[in-house]
């Protein structure tokens, strides 16, 4: 082993590590009650429909719409049919609005006299409104809290699958002394692994702390392999330098592989990184400012960047007190103590020998890069805090209509440290939102029959230039048990399907297309107003056909040809465009990683998925 370090720069081993390895996870079944704090294995989805049936939204009184339409305050309407029913109360069969208390007055036990009128559904909120049967609740990767518990319980979820990350702390050298016992001269209490356990535990991580281990190749390779077996990384703390006691990079190079040693940053540059038995392993110097400094730099960021919800630091602007001196070429991390004075932030340089002392004394830290020698004081710079919260530089706000596939970006966002918002809302509402730069952008669902033929929209909210950024296709198909030979002798029957909708003009350019002869083809007399109904008709052969999402048909097994499909987009303005976020969106969206992310999702086409096009109305 050669007594120099070859020392690479700190932003390659980030690199490395985040390219070459990956934690092992424990998965465990575990009670929702239990599950804070847990990360989630694999999508969780509801159980129930929340509500299960049409309740009160106010305190008042069930009625039939369609009896108050002529009620004012001088001329009231008396109503002899009417249910009293409070907030959250079941609407009973038959009624289709409520009326608060106060907009009543009461003749008698048999009649009520109404001053507005009601129109359907007024103060009732739907069946499925808040959450239907077999909506994700959460996805997977999830970091659990209290609220999702309640959603859980509420939802009817019992137990969660989780995966835990457990750390392995290996303490090594001959002079440490066992926690609260007094050391003798030249010898030192191991509180490394200690205080690594506990900045783990704050993101998460369990630890498995181990016996103290001697400068002994054997027993430090014992150690390692007990700790690889049940651990899903190692650190070791004490042997990663060159010295005649420092034995970690050769057991490494024995029984696994080495990644690098030495990495040009201060504190910690002596360490190292490995691979044995593909689960990692970390020697952190034995200094609590190196181990730390590891640890908070290098280990952290390594377990964000392979997909750990670890929460962002919050950064703040401030004007420096003190010179802070750095060394040209090393990545320099300055413990800080910052605070506000008068208006504005101040920060103090902490001793670089202060010990524990300066850990114990410090909010902040100062990243001075490799490029520069220094900041001098009265000079403005932004310091992290050593206190986490979740960042909102990666959240992106979204307006407009929902869709399944949405979960499904949502989910593997969360992959890269990244979600999205969507807020429910109408189509105008969300292109007035776009125009006015309250949100990133918008989701539309524009509606392609066949070729590029899309729908005319008006986009008269957007003054300027809008794009639409294709997220998915949700194909249609004209769905059976078994397709029909249209050239036989048999009378089809189809369901009758209003023909301003969608699904109609889908279905009627399939018959124009194909040369479905018109006296062949026989349309039903009740309406179908939902996919739902269409499908609940051809599986009781009530019909032999009928238009609907191949999403919704996939669930009861029924196939058919693509007569069309709507393009989920996402619209933002052209100013915005060339953003950072929004360019890696579309970079993302036309990754081969989010087809074979989305592919677990039936009926929806990917081929378009990142093209970027003009809006045009």
């Amino acid at each position: 082993m050669s007594r120099f370090l070859t020392l690479i720069p700190y932003l390659a081993a980030q690199k490395i590590l985040k390219t070459s390895v990956r934690p092992g996870h424990q998965i465990r079944t575990v009670p929702v009650t239990k599950s804070h704090g847990h990360i989630c294995h694999e999508p969780v989805f509801s159980r129930l429909t929340i509500p299960n049936s049409a309740v009160s939204l106010r305190d008042g009184y069930a009625v039939i719409a369609s009896e108050s339409h002529s009620a004012t305050e001088a001329n009231p309407v008396h109503l002899k049919t009417f249910v009293p029913v409070h907030t959250g109360s079941p609407i009973p069969d038959g009624f289709d609005a409520v009326i608060m208390q106060e907009d009543v007055r009461l003749n008698d036990s048999d009649s009520i006299a109404i001053l507005k009128p009601a129109r359907p559904g007024q103060h009732i909120q739907k069946a499925g409104s808040e959450v239907a049967i077999g909506t994700m609740v959460l996805p997977t990767g999830h970091l659990i809290s209290p609220e999702d518990i309640g959603a859980m319980i509420g939802y009817g979820i019992t137990s969660v699958q989780v995966q835990k990350t457990v750390a392995g702390l290996i303490p090594t050298g001959d002079e440490l002394k066992e926690p609260c016992t007094a050391p003798g001269p030249g010898e030192v209490i191991a509180s490394n692994c200690e205080m690594l356990a506990a900045s783990l535990e704050t993101i998460g991580v369990e630890s498995l702390i181990y016996p103290i281990v001697p400068d002994d190749p054997v027993k430090i390779q014992n150690a390692i392999e007990q700790a690889v077996r049940e651990c899903s990384f190692v650190i070791i703390s004490g042997g990663s330098s060159t010295g005649n006691r420092d034995h970690t990079e050769n057991v490494l190079n024995e029984i696994g592989s080495l990644l690098y040693h030495g990495v040009a940053m201060r504190p910690g540059r002596t360490t190292l990184a490995g691979v044995v038995d593909e689960i990692p392993i970390f020697g952190v110097p034995g200094t609590p400012a190196g181990a730390l400094a590891v640890l908070r730099e290098l280990i952290i960021p390594w377990l964000s960047d392979t997909g750990y919800p670890v929460p962002i630091q919050n950064m703040v602007e401030v004007t420096l007190a003190d010179t802070v001196p750095s060394e040209l070429g090393t990545d320099d991390f300055i413990l800080m103590v910052t605070g506000k004075v008068g208006d504005e932030y101040k920060a103090m340089m902490l001793p670089r020998g202060g010990g524990q002392m300066s850990a114990v004394k410090s909010n902040a830290v100062l990243h001075i890069a490799r490029n520069s020698e220094g900041i001098k004081q009265g000079k403005e710079c932004v310091i992290r805090l050593t206190q986490t919260f979740p960042h909102p530089d990666n959240i992106y706000l979204l307006s407009g209509l929902y869709d399944p596939i949405l979960d499904i970006l949502d989910q593997y966002l969360r992959k890269m440290q990244r979600k999205i918002f969507v807020r429910k809302g109408s189509y105008e509402t969300t292109l007035l939102s776009i125009q006015n730069g309250n949100i990133h952008g918008g989701i539309i669902i524009r509606e392609r029959i066949d070729g590029e033929n899309w729908k005319k929209q008006d986009y008269l909210f957007l003054k300027e230039k809008a794009y639409a950024i294709t997220i998915a296709e949700r194909e249609y198909i004209l769905a059976t048990k078994g397709f029909p030979d249209f050239k036989s002798d048999k009378i089809f029957k189809y369901p009758d399907i209003s023909q301003d909708s969608f699904l109609y003009h889908l279905m009627d350019a399939y018959f124009q297309k194909n040369q479905v002869n018109p006296q062949r083809i026989f349309k039903q007399d009740h309406i179908s107003n939902t996919e739902h109904e269409i499908i609940q008709k051809i599986l009781e052969e009530e019909i032999d056909f009928g238009p609907c999402s191949s999403n919704l048909a996939s669930e009861f097994e029924l196939e058919g040809p693509v007569i069309g499909c709507e393009s989920i987009d996402l619209i933002v303005r052209e100013e915005d465009i060339e953003s950072d976020q929004i360019q890696y969106m579309i970079h993302l969206l036309g990754s081969d990683e989010w087809n074979k992310e989305a592919w677990i999702l039936p009926g929806y086409n990917l081929k378009r998925s990142g093209r970027v096009s003009l809006l045009q109305s």
